[in-house]
């Protein structure tokens, strides 16, 4: 049973540390990649296997150009971006960490993995995305049909702000 580690849209905004070795922050519910489980361990590394993951609404990586560390905050005020995208999230459980922590390899993450889950209501959102300098901030609201239609990754750079 997976510990749940903060409750979103009650307590405020979290903020956390994610170190990434694969350039690659994660956001998805376990329960929509449990078909990934058994997959090589770099299935998400091949863009169309991203893409598709992405589209479907399955799961959100966000490219941010370079290993290292983020601060990523989890906040309760909405604002402005042009980076919106569409989660599906079944269970009520949300995991955010970086790119390596994916299910895949027969593993999925858990409370000793880096990252962190979050627990809201099922049901699809709305991810907002910023990304000012090393540091990333998410938005969540309830609502969106749970697919998005892109043709390339999603890709937030700090060209993205400037």
């Amino acid at each position: 049973m997976i510990e749940f580690t903060r409750s979103l849209f009650t307590k405020g905004d979290y903020v956390m540390q994610i170190a990434t070795d694969t350039a690659t922050i994660c956001i998805y519910d376990t329960k929509c990649l449990e078909h990934r489980k058994d997959d090589d361990g770099d299935w998400w590394s091949l863009p169309w296997e991203e893409l598709e993951e992405v589209n479907r609404g399955n799961a959100l990586f966000l490219n941010v150009g370079s290993d290292g560390f983020y601060e990523v905050n989890v906040e309760s005020k909405n604002f402005d971006t042009t980076h919106e995208y569409n989660l599906k999230i079944p269970s009520g459980r949300l995991f955010i960490g970086p790119g390596e922590d994916i299910t895949a390899g027969g593993f999925e993450p858990g409370v000793d993995w880096e990252g962190t889950f979050f627990e809201l209501k099922a049901g699809n959102y709305i991810c907002r995305i910023r990304r000012e300098e090393n540091v990333i901030r998410l938005f969540f609201s309830p609502g969106g049909d749970g697919e998005n239609k892109l043709t390339d990754l999603i890709r937030i750079d700090e060209l993205d702000y400037e």
